[in-house]
């Protein structure tokens, strides 16, 4: 028997920055965590909690598609490398 794939319902209305954060907890929480480590520019696009979707889903091309679970995001590896480079005289 094939499942069928149920469809997150869209966010029609405008809600304010608590109804979002109350509506897409782990969504927000995500965000929060990209914008500590990358600055406050990172801005969400689409999202799905809860059954509920809102924003604009983009298509992307597989090949150029990096998986969250792909990436690394412990800037303590880089760092530790930057710091090796410059006690060699590189930079």
């Amino acid at each position: 028997m094939a499942r069928d794939k149920v469809m997150p319902l869209p966010v029609r209305e405008k809600l304010t920055k608590d109804q979002v954060r109350a509506m897409f907890p782990e969504v927000t929480a995500f965000a929060d965590a990209m914008r500590k480590e990358f600055g406050d520019g990172v801005r969400l696009v689409y999202a799905e909690e809860n059954g509920r979707c809102i924003g604009t889903k983009s298509v992307s091309a597989p090949e150029r598609t990096v998986k969250v679970s792909e990436m690394c995001l412990d800037s303590s590896y880089f760092s530790d490398a930057t710091e090796r480079s410059k006690h060699h005289g590189k930079k």
